[in-house]
């Protein structure tokens, strides 16, 4: 059963289809509450979106116990992607709102890895690369 909001089913939500089983994605990490997956439009090898599984639009929205654990996760899983591609760097944001670069509609943070020289792996080639996490 999907995530739901207001009583309403998220169907139309890709990330709630991905937290719920419902389409594929290359997970990092998972916890009852939280998943990590790879971005399917990465900007670098490694790119992954942290997203709370029940829907919330944005940061004024997602209840600040949850928005804590959702930071945690996202430091775990940039501690594992430093460990595992040694980027020489790391990006992590958060965008509210379509004039902010919000694409999807559920709040979610970005980790990306940056590299001066050329990256461990092709970045569209996911499989590859959650091999390269250990999937």
């Amino acid at each position: 059963m999907l995530k739901t909001i207001n009583n309403q089913p998220m169907a139309n939500c890709i990330f709630c289809q991905i937290a719920n089983n419902k389409l594929p994605a290359y997970i990092i990490y998972q916890k009852d509450d939280i998943i990590a997956f790879l971005d399917n439009n990465p900007k670098e090898a490694g790119h992954t979106l942290v997203i709370p599984k029940q829907h919330f639009s944005n940061l004024l929205e997602i209840p600040a116990e949850l928005l804590a654990n959702t930071i945690k996760v996202t430091q775990k899983v940039a501690q594992i992607i430093n460990q595992k591609l040694k980027p020489d760097g790391l990006n992590v944001y958060q965008n509210n709102g379509p004039i902010a670069g919000q694409a999807v509609d559920h709040f979610h943070f970005h980790i990306v890895p940056r590299y001066q020289k050329e990256p461990p792996i092709k970045k569209e080639n996911l499989q590859a690369v959650a091999k390269m996490l250990n999937l």
